[in-house]
């Protein structure tokens, strides 16, 4: 050890050996205020660093809200949709193909009480992604329509409209027993307000004017819907007939013409573990052989003819029958050109076993008028005849029940034009009503409270309209005519998908591409083949 290392180390033994009591507990003070100090910094910034995820915990509320109504979630024909709008189409195209098809969904394969990401609608798409493409089809439609509405100028006060709109959340709300801003959230999307929609319901209330409009513009004349009946009149025509069913009588146990059973032993000694055989078939019903059959369906033959004989007087009367409610072996027959009156045959019908004696009466264009009507669905305020009796005490017009129907109708899509009903039909009508609006004693001014499967209707007749065969074909030819219209107008229409949102879009591409690479495939091998076919050839000559 050298002299100077030696000299530190005597100074700091020297040192340490004269630290007073005193010196050792201002140490240790000072100890405890840096651990204080630390503790302290340690807190803050776990103070901090929670502060910090509570506050992105609650900006994000407002975050995500402000993206649903400002970021574009899609962009059609040009136009960028948020997500509130989109949630808007996809949940009514939802909420209307459940209304519509609610009581076949289960055989779907749809629970609408479960995640619909989850459930297969095809073996590529989910019920969500089904749900979306039909939002997108609805988006494309309303987009080039509306865009044609503006440029033709059309213009349409929703004031009214819209109103009833709110009246009709209102209600529905109340009779759900939530708020209005709860009750929309759960129709139109979890970002929907009112004020949100609003926009979005009127663009909707514009576009179906102006599609009426459309609809009214391309309305067929008389000649147009007389030239359609003339070539599509076996759709359209009616037919009276009578008809004898014969059944062929097979027999419920075996006959001499049955097929030959090969006995076993378990048949006629027992099983084979020695317990008293059983007849499988004793719950079964017996079937006979073609032989059986055969011999039926001939004895019934015979009495078909019989039947021929006398069908026209005998025969069950068939009455007003269009060839899309008559029996398809029949129709045919019935509706031939060369029908006439008094003609008769007989049609075998093999899968069911029985022939037809068929007598035909007459083919006709049933001209019956359809009916225009007013009708109020009371609500549970008021009964029929109560609402009845306040219009009879009043000035009782056609205009003041359509008043009443404002005021007490529970049918809020009536309110607007006074439950106006025009060209109802007796086709798909309850009897009640049918029975009392196609009267031939019914007159102009005629009202009535009718009662079917506890909903009431309060009915005042207008007077006839035109035969439903007219109407069914102006409705078929305008059905065509906006068909064709629509497709024309969204032929150019682009749909981008900029953040990846739509799931069908991918499958889509992805199904595109694998169509292609095994078209691709295809005519490699076809071109492979045709050149084999011609090295062939060549060699050969």
């Amino acid at each position: 050890m050298s002299k100077n290392e030696k000299v530190t180390e005597n100074k700091e033994q020297t040192e340490q050996k004269v630290m007073t009591k005193y010196d050792r507990k201002v140490q240790k003070r000072k100890e405890e205020k840096e651990k204080e100090k630390k503790e302290e910094r340690i807190s803050t910034a776990i103070g901090i660093v929670v502060l910090v995820a509570l506050v992105c915990l609650v900006a994000s509320f407002p975050i995500r809200t402000y993206l649903a109504t400002h970021e574009t979630y899609v962009v059609v024909n040009g136009e960028a949709v948020n997500k509130v709008e989109f949630d808007y189409q996809y949940n009514l195209t939802k909420n209307n193909y459940i209304t519509q098809y609610g009581s076949y969904l289960t055989y779907f394969g749809l629970d609408t009480s479960k995640d619909l990401s989850t459930q297969m609608y095809s073996d590529t798409l989910t019920w969500q992604d089904y749900f979306e493409q039909n939002a997108v089809e609805s988006l494309k439609q309303n987009k080039a329509l509306m865009a044609e509405a503006k440029a033709a100028g059309f213009t349409y006060d929703t004031t009214d409209e819209y109103n009833t709109f709110k009246e009709t959340i209102k209600t529905s709300a109340a009779s759900a027993g939530i708020s209005e801003k709860e009750y929309v959230r759960s129709i139109y999307g979890g970002y929907a307000t009112m004020s949100r929609i609003e926009q979005y319901v009127k663009n909707d209330m514009v576009m179906n004017a102006y599609y009426e409009k459309l609809q009214e513009d391309n309305a067929p004349s008389d000649d147009e819907i007389q030239s359609y009946y003339e070539e599509n009149k076996a759709t359209y025509d009616s037919v009276d007939y009578r008809l004898t069913t014969i059944e062929a009588d097979l027999p419920t146990e075996p006959t001499e013409l049955a097929d030959p059973v090969e006995e076993t032993a378990a048949d006629t000694t027992g099983t084979t573990d020695g317990t008293a055989a059983t007849d499988s078939t004793q719950d079964t019903a017996y079937q006979p052989s073609d032989a059986e059959i055969a011999k039926a369906m001939e004895d019934a033959k015979v009495l078909a003819d019989d039947a021929e004989q006398t069908v026209a007087k005998d025969g069950e009367a068939h009455e007003n029958e269009k060839k899309s409610s008559v029996n398809y072996l029949i129709s045919d027959w019935l509706f031939d050109d060369a029908r006439k009156a008094g003609d008769t045959t007989v049609i075998t019908n093999d899968n069911s076993h029985c022939y037809y004696a068929v007598a035909f009466e007459k083919r006709y264009l049933d001209e019956t008028p359809s009916a225009d009507v007013r009708v109020i669905i009371p609500t549970e305020d008021k009964t029929g005849e109560e609402i009845l009796e306040e219009w009879k005490n009043g000035v009782a017009t056609e205009d003041s029940f359509a008043e009443l129907c404002k005021k007490y109708t529970q049918d809020t899509s009536a309110v607007e034009n006074g439950g106006l009903f025009e060209q109802v039909t007796k086709t798909g009508m309850t009897e009640e009503l049918s029975n009392w609006i196609f009267d031939n004693s019914r007159q102009a001014g005629d009202t009535v409270a009718i009662t079917v499967s506890d909903t009431t209707y309060v009915l005042y007749y207008i007077g006839q309209d035109q035969p439903e065969w007219k109407i069914n074909i102006k409705n078929t030819l305008v059905s065509d005519t906006m068909s064709q219209h629509m497709q024309d107008i969204t032929a150019d229409v682009t749909v981008e998908d900029p953040k990846g949102k739509l799931n069908y879009l991918k499958v889509q591409a992805e199904e595109s591409a694998a169509d292609e690479t095994a078209a691709a495939e295809t005519q490699e091998i076809t071109e492979e083949q045709t050149a084999a076919t011609e090295e062939t050839t060549t060699q050969a000559q």
